[in-house]
């Protein structure tokens, strides 16, 4: 059986740096598992690793549509699918990256999309709440009938919103569809050898990375790529944090230091929700973000060569 890497965390954990390390010393290539860094031109506030810090190990699933296009889970999990056959039948080794959890669940525990039964009655009128009163509202919804998956969907993400109370609608909360399709995965016989590692570190320490992030994203031009996104008639990015932050701003309605103080705060917030997501990921192996990259690599060849 193929081994296939898993490396997740949240943000400003290390994770484009352990990766790269690990791929260069490994034969390995990287297909990122990143929801924002999927689109074209969207480089800063989406942490999209650079030329040079790749350092000659090919990258898969980055820039690959324009912002204005519409892209699901279901079309990683189909892409990402074919990249790690494609990496294999190279003799190389698949490393998936990133901190978008529920694309790696659907990769990992082979998530059944095809299947999703959708209500376009319920759908609409849940759209149409929304518009009428606030996504919050619909979030409440959700809150009282499936309260943690309500935790991990931001009242913004409308579209997870909605197909979590649809999900709930047909007698099955977001959750428990999560936990089934684990216990499906567990039950038979898989393709891949997975091995899934976060890294993980104190909340103090991680806090104040995602704040040295931010004010370099500022100082490497977010409020321009914030703009841009602004601009753009539809795209998803536009509920992705480090951009929204700044659309009251563009229309004068705050100042720029609250923008930066509201990216920190959500990132921070989103940087808890990550963690809430991985740690419901089956069979993880924790790493200390703290530690150097040999250790942390040293750490991962022994739990891929365990056996």
């Amino acid at each position: 059986m193929n081994n296939v890497i898993c490396i997740v965390g949240p943000t400003a954990s290390g994770k484009t740096g352990l990766s790269i390390e690990l791929a260069k010393r490994i034969n390995g290539e990287i297909i990122s598992a990143d929801s924002m860094q999927i689109y074209k031109n969207l480089n800063i506030g989406t942490a999209k690793v650079t030329l040079q810090e790749m350092q000659g190990i090919n990258h898969h699933m980055i820039d690959i549509i324009s912002p204005d296009q519409d892209f699901s889970v279901a079309d990683f999990k189909k892409i990402c699918y074919e990249k790690i056959e494609d990496i294999i039948k190279r003799g190389k080794i698949p490393v998936i990256v990133g901190g978008t959890g529920l694309y790696v669940s659907s990769v990992i525990l082979d998530m059944n999309f095809e299947e999703q039964i959708i209500d376009e009655e319920y759908r609409s009128m849940l759209y149409k709440l929304s518009a009428d009163f606030s996504n919050k509202y619909v979030h409440d919804m959700l809150v009282k009938v499936d309260e943690q998956s309500a935790n991990e969907i931001h009242p913004n993400n409308l579209k997870r919103v909605i197909r979590a109370l649809e999900m709930y609608k047909l007698n099955k909360t977001k959750s428990e569809h999560i936990e089934d399709e684990k216990e499906r995965i567990n039950s038979k016989q898989t393709k891949y050898n997975f091995k899934l590692f976060c890294l993980k570190l104190d909340k103090e320490i991680l806090h104040e990375r995602i704040n040295i992030r931010v004010d370099q994203m500022m100082d490497d031009g977010l409020e321009d790529e914030a703009k841009i996104v602004y601009d753009l008639p539809k795209c998803t990015a536009k509920q992705a944090v480090g951009y929204k932050e700044f659309f009251e701003y563009f229309e004068e309605k705050t100042d720029l230091n609250k923008v930066i103080e509201d990216i920190k705060l959500k990132t921070r917030q989103y940087a808890k929700r990550q963690m809430t997501w991985f740690k419901k990921m089956p069979n993880i192996i924790y790493l200390d973000a703290t530690n150097t990259k040999d250790k942390n690599i040293e750490e991962i060849m022994v739990n891929l060569y365990e056996k």
